[in-house]
């Protein structure tokens, strides 16, 4: 028998991932510590739009909460895209997600199996796919004179 090797988390490529995640929200939202809301429309190469917001939910000393949400302009039932939040560590100039839609207080790894089927390393490609949103939005986005209720 094979014995499975367990998952163990890279914490330096995780940090530089939370690093780059705040220098891009800082180019996409540079006055997060002042303003309520940023919404951004972006354009792929199949035109299509979508609506990104990133609203800032709580802010204390040290930390800001962001909430961050993706709307396609055509509404279709199969794609759904997650609301995420994600903390702010303005003294550490690093960002990491703490909730994608329902799932919340992510673990830097999960035992498999599990009863809901998470990856060993959700947490990293969470934070991976935040960052993948945020690049997006730096390359085909433009601010949206849009306020966000």
């Amino acid at each position: 028998m094979i014995k499975k090797r367990r998952y163990v988390p890279d914490l330096v490529s995780d940090m530089a991932v939370c690093d780059a995640n705040f220098l891009r929200l800082h180019r996409l939202f540079p006055r997060m510590f002042e303003d309520e809301s940023i919404v951004i429309g972006v354009r792929d190469t199949t035109d299509e739009m979508a609506i990104v917001t990133i609203q800032v939910k709580s802010q204390h000393p040290y930390t800001t909460i962001l909430s961050i949400q993706v709307e396609s302009e055509i509404a279709q039932p199969w794609i759904k895209w997650p609301r995420l939040e994600a903390r702010v560590y303005q003294d550490l100039n690093t960002a990491e997600v703490i909730s994608i839609g329902e799932h919340r207080n992510l673990k830097p790894r999960y035992p498999t199996p599990n009863p809901h089927m998470y990856q060993p390393d959700e947490k990293s490609q969470i934070n991976r796919f935040f960052g993948e949103l945020l690049n997006f939005c730096l390359l085909y986005g433009h601010a949206l004179d849009r306020t966000v209720s």
